[in-house]
């Protein structure tokens, strides 16, 4: 089953115009069974989502990318933003406590400078310091394809996961209609909600997956 854990609308995101009509039509058209709504800083109503996906015949599973001074976060069970999510202990704290799931996003951003590919000196050093991210100890998964990132990019996000032994998810990030499709995860089993997803997630039963495109 795959899934776009990492998907933003125009109506929370300023960054972003897709909304969720085109989003449903994108993932039909794509074959992507459900899309993770992950706005920045910012969470939808759960009965709305799944309205909108009832419409468009897609799963919309609620969740959010929570900016960090450690990085952005992909969180799922938490229902709302509250102050002092930015601090990394804060968020995952409260993630553990409603008994979610947090996945690390693009961990190459603040991490990687612009021009360094793998095999050079400046790469593994970005990767050295990188690993002492202690967000690193606390989430889930680390998403190793970002749809919006280089290959270089990617390539450092492949090589910290690997170096941890960490499970590895890919995602659009979408932002605009030629963003999605460009990456998803694929579940083992079938996701009917944000409870499969957490369970799941936890399970480690999932790897990055190239939708068709």
């Amino acid at each position: 089953m795959l899934v776009d854990l990492h998907c933003h609308t125009a109506d929370k995101s300023d960054d972003s115009t897709l909304t969720l009509t085109v989003i449903g039509r994108l993932a039909r058209d794509r074959g992507v069974a459900a899309v993770c709504i992950t706005d920045h800083d910012a969470f939808w109503e759960p009965d709305v989502l799944e309205q909108a996906g009832n419409d468009a015949g897609v799963l919309f599973i609620p969740g959010a990318e929570i900016n960090t001074d450690g990085g952005h976060v992909l969180v799922f069970g938490l229902s709302q933003y509250k102050f002092g999510y930015h601090h990394p202990d804060r968020l995952i704290g409260a993630v553990a406590r409603a008994g979610g799931a947090a996945i690390l996003a693009h961990p190459h951003r603040r991490a990687l400078p612009l021009g360094i590919g793998p095999g050079s000196p400046g790469f593994d050093a970005a990767l050295e310091r990188a690993r002492s991210n202690p967000l690193l100890g606390a989430v889930d998964a680390i998403e190793i394809w970002n749809g919006r990132g280089t290959d270089e990019q990617n390539a450092f996000s492949a090589s910290l996961a690997e170096a941890l032994g960490m499970p590895e998810t890919g995602a659009s990030d979408a932002h605009a209609e030629e963003d999605f499709g460009s990456a998803a995860t694929e579940f083992d089993r079938p996701v009917s909600g944000v409870d499969d997803l957490i369970q799941e997630l936890k399970a480690g039963r999932f790897r990055p997956a190239i939708p068709e495109r």
